[in-house]
């Protein structure tokens, strides 16, 4: 392939998601899929133990997750987007054994998380109708976490009576994402993305208050977009 018959193709293909881009700039959509939250909130819980050990985890740390994102292109290959995601729950349940031989006590811990965010996305074309993106956002995640308490089991910052606990953080974090998009006709397409936010929620610390857990959690999603 000569230098002006490739040239001429990549100026076809940036013409094609130019004229898209700017007969229909602003675009809207949903995406549903799956949340997983890493194995990290597991070691983070048993690592702040005291006066026993783990005997057993089991986590429950994939949930449906639904996200809305709206955007502008400001050209063919930089937009702005906004988004609102639910990424769903997580169940926790570590069973511990006290080091004087007391007994065995559970922790139960129910975490959810959500939050609204903006970033910027970079796309390239991808044939006629499709493209490929990447996008970094800020993302205001808001954690929830719900714990009860079982057996010989207390909480080392407060009255050893207490058996339930509801945490909540929230917290500015840098996330990031790649995907594909197709185009059916110029208004109605399908995406296709896998995003991650790093990082999210309080660690679990020994003798702090208010914790939810820290983790990553993936996010697998396919959606509807329009343009208009």
């Amino acid at each position: 392939m000569t230098r002006n018959m490739i040239a001429a193709a990549a100026a076809m293909a940036m013409g094609s998601m130019g004229a898209l881009a700017q007969s229909t700039p602003w675009y809207a959509g949903a995406s549903i899929g799956e949340s997983k939250t890493s194995d990290d909130l597991v070691s983070n819980r048993e690592s702040t133990i005291v006066n026993g050990s783990a005997v057993s985890s089991s986590f429950d740390s994939k949930d449906t997750a639904v996200r809305i994102f709206g955007g502008y292109h400001f050209t063919p290959w930089l937009s702005l987007e906004a988004n609102y995601s639910d990424l769903g729950k997580t169940a926790l349940k570590t069973t511990t054994a006290t080091s004087d031989g007391g007994g065995l006590g559970t922790y139960h811990q129910s975490r959810s998380v959500s939050g609204w965010g903006a970033g910027l996305v970079l796309s390239a074309p991808l044939w006629q109708r499709g493209s490929v993106f990447a996008r970094v956002s800020a993302q205001q995640a808001r954690t929830e976490a719900d714990v009860n308490l079982e057996g010989n089991l207390v909480f080392t910052d407060g009255d050893p009576n207490d058996r339930h606990r509801s945490n909540t953080s929230t917290e500015t974090i840098a996330a990031y994402a790649v995907g594909a998009e197709w185009m059916f006709n110029p208004a109605l397409g399908v995406r296709l993305e896998w995003e991650r936010w790093p990082k999210v929620g309080k660690a679990f610390a020994v003798g702090a208050s208010g914790s939810t857990g820290e983790a990553d959690m993936d996010f697998y999603s396919l959606g509807l977009l329009y343009r208009f």
